[in-house]
């Protein structure tokens, strides 16, 4: 049996039962006697397609056979034997040679189309492309603040950024710190004793994690880092001001300890000279 019969047996049985399954698929109420009539149905059509392959199969065998005759009586080659296996003198299969020759024709095309005619973007190209656009991308990451931590935070000195620093700390923290930063339920920012450190980074630290167990909220939920870090370099700016009425110090006095120290610089200089 070749394919073409096994395709006829089959659409034969489909056509034979499609009256019976369209007929019972139409019953509103399906009794006992459709149930076994289709079941019936079934196991007599899978019984014949389980005839029908092994039918199949067995002629597929024959075929199978017959090519292995006509390998054997094949013509062999001279001195390629591997292993005791003796290579014989075949061409590759049809589908195999197809393949080969396509990636043949496709290597030409894309070496043409790459690297002579250049009209599509070599791997070069489209490296310096994706990098300049991540360069862009970082630029304006840093541009709008989005890559400040306290890790990297620097004090704002210009005046548009102490201005946008002033205006979020008279919203948010006037309450509690007093519009001259002299303190009231929050601590005195006027003077030189930090709770949790002084200096742009612990500062942008407190207000970016805030302090919860003293009442202080997390204001990175609320604030951006570029926001922080304005307020932060405007808190700064109260250091030495003498406000209102100001809170009696709280915390320890805060020493800058990467800060460069100008007598010491100078004496090593003098130093130096000599």
């Amino acid at each position: 049996m070749n394919k073409k019969v096994f395709k006829v047996v089959l659409m034969a049985l489909v056509t034979y039962n499609m009256p019976l399954f369209a007929q019972t698929a139409s019953k509103e109420a399906h009794t006992d006697t459709y149930v076994y009539l289709i079941l019936g149905a079934l196991m007599f059509t899978l019984a014949v397609l389980f005839a029908s392959l092994m039918i199949f199969e067995a002629g597929e065998r024959k075929v199978r056979a017959a090519k292995v005759k006509e390998l054997v009586s094949a013509p062999l080659i001279e001195d390629h034997v591997y292993d005791g296996i003796q290579e014989l003198d075949n061409p590759a299969p049809a589908w195999f040679q197809f393949l080969f020759y396509i990636t043949i024709v496709f290597a030409i095309i894309y070496m043409v189309n790459y690297h002579l005619i250049g009209k599509q973007n070599s791997s070069l190209d489209e490296f310096v492309q994706e990098v300049t656009v991540a360069q862009q991308q970082k630029d304006e990451l840093i541009r709008t603040g989005a890559l400040i931590n306290e890790n990297n935070v620097k004090v704002l000195t210009e005046a548009a950024d102490i201005d946008k620093g002033k205006e979020i700390f008279t919203v948010n923290c006037l309450n509690c710190h007093a519009v001259d930063g002299g303190g009231g339920v929050g601590p005195n920012l006027t003077d030189k004793y930090w709770i949790h450190g002084g200096g742009i980074k612990n500062i942008f630290t407190t207000i970016k994690y805030g302090v919860p167990a003293k009442g202080m909220i997390t204001w990175q939920n609320q604030l951006s880092p570029k926001q922080m870090n304005q307020v932060a370099s405007y808190i700064l700016t109260f250091e030495g001001k003498t406000p209102a009425v100001p809170k009696a110090p709280e915390g320890t006095i805060w020493v800058d300890s990467t800060a460069t120290n100008k007598d010491t610089l100078v004496i090593k200089q003098d130093t130096l000279k000599k």
